[in-house]
C-alpha cells in the first residue's frame, strides 16, 4: 500500500466509525512518531471492552460516530502543530475540544503550554467544568487546573497500571533514548550486554492503529524481561515501575525535572545525565537496586477509578 492509500485509510478511520451497540467505549489513538504514546493507549485499553474504538488524538474534535462514545481521554493534545508531518491529511491547527459525539472521561491529562490559550478560553473552561473532575497526569497540570478553579485531582499516569506476566529476567540492560556520552558512560560501568532502544520511529505514522499497538507491546516485552533500563522517556520509566524492572530515569534536559514529569519522576531512581556521567550518582548497573514502591498507591487508585468507571457505564445502560 502506498503512502497516499495509507493516509486515505487513516482519514477514513478518523472521521467515521461503524455502528456499534448501545454502549460504545473509546480510547485515544495516535499518528505520531513516538511509540510512548501507544504505550499509554495499551494501558487504557486494558480496562475497556474489545469492541472499543480508536479516537485519533490529533483529530479528536473531528471524530464522528453513529452513536455516542464514552471516551477515556488521556495524554496531551495539539502536540504536532508545527511539527514534522508527512501524511497528506495534516492535523488541524485547533483540535480542541473533543467532538460532541464523545462523552469524555478525563484522566492522566497533561496540558502543554501551547494548549493553554485555547483550553482556557471561557468556553473551554466551561467544557472542562462540565466533565470534571479532571484527572491530572502531573502536578504541573494539576496546579494550572486549580488556578482556573476547575475541579481536578492528581491521577498519575495510566502506564503505571500495566502488568508483567513474565517470571524470569534476561541479562540485558536497555538504554532508551540516551545521548552518546551517556551510552558510553553506562557501557563503561557494566559487564552485562546493553542494547539501544528509541521510542521515536518515523515509520510509525504510516502504520495502522493495530500495528502500532502490536509494536508497542513488543517494546514493552523488552522492558518486562530486562535486567535494567536506563532512560529519559517517561513512558519507559513508568512501565518499568509497573513491571518491577529496575530503572534509572535521567532528566531529558539538564537543569531540573521537566514540568510534565512532576509527581511522577519522584517515584523512580533519577538524576541528571551530567550527574551520572560525572560519577556523582552511585547506581550499580550490574546489581541494580529495586525500584521505590511509593508509586503503588497511585497505581492502585488508577485501577480502582478506571474499573469503577467502566462498570458504572455498563450498569447505566
Amino acid at each position: 500500500m502506498n503512502c497516499f492509500a495509507k493516509a486515505l485509510c487513516l482519514f477514513t478511520c478518523i472521521f467515521t466509525s461503524p455502528i456499534f451497540g448501545e454502549t460504545t467505549f473509546g480510547y485515544v489513538s495516535h499518528s505520531t512518531l513516538n511509540i510512548g504514546d501507544d504505550i499509554q493507549t495499551l494501558a487504557t485499553k486494558r480496562f475497556l471492552p474489545n469492541s472499543s474504538v480508536p479516537i485519533d488524538r490529533e483529530f479528536i474534535n473531528q471524530f464522528r460516530s453513529n452513536s455516542p462514545v464514552k471516551g477515556v481521554i488521556s495524554g496531551w493534545f495539539m502536540h504536532l502543530k508545527g511539527h514534522w508531518w508527512e501524511l497528506p491529511v495534516a492535523p488541524p491547527e485547533i483540535s480542541w475540544p473533543p467532538s460532541p459525539e464523545i462523552d469524555p472521561f478525563f484522566i492522566s491529562i497533561h496540558l502543554t503550554d501551547r494548549l493553554h490559550p485555547i483550553i482556557f478560553s471561557q468556553e473551554n473552561i466551561d467544557y472542562l467544568n462540565q466533565h470534571s473532575p479532571i484527572g491530572a497526569r502531573d502536578l504541573f497540570t494539576l496546579e494550572i487546573l486549580r488556578e482556573k478553579n476547575i475541579p481536578s485531582y492528581f491521577s498519575g499516569c495510566l502506564t503505571l497500571t500495566l502488568e508483567n506476566n513474565y517470571t524470569e529476567r534476561n541479562d540485558i540492560i536497555y538504554l532508551v533514548d540516551l545521548d552518546e556520552t551517556t551510552v558510553r558512560y553506562v557501557r563503561s560501568k557494566v559487564s552485562s550486554p546493553t542494547f539501544i532502544v528509541t521510542h521515536g520511529k518515523p515509520l510509525l505514522q504510516f502504520l495502522s492503529v493495530e500495528h502500532r499497538l502490536k509494536y508497542a507491546e513488543c517494546v514493552l516485552d523488552l522492558y518486562r524481561k530486562a535486567k535494567c533500563v536506563v532512560t529519559t522517556r517517561l513512558h519507559a520509566a513508568l512501565p518499568c515501575l509497573a513491571f518491577k524492572t529496575p530503572v534509572l530515569m535521567l532528566d531529558s534536559v539538564d537543569g531540573g525535572t521537566e514540568r510534565r514529569f512532576t509527581g511522577l519522576v519522584e517515584h523512580t531512581w533519577h538524576c541528571s545525565r551530567t550527574e551520572l556521567c560525572e560519577g556523582k550518582v552511585d547506581y550499580d548497573f550490574d546489581h541494580p537496586p529495586q525500584n521505590p514502591s511509593t508509586y503503588l498507591p497511585i497505581r492502585e487508585n488508577l485501577i480502582k477509578i478506571m474499573t469503577e468507571w467502566v462498570q458504572a457505564n455498563y450498569q447505566g445502560k
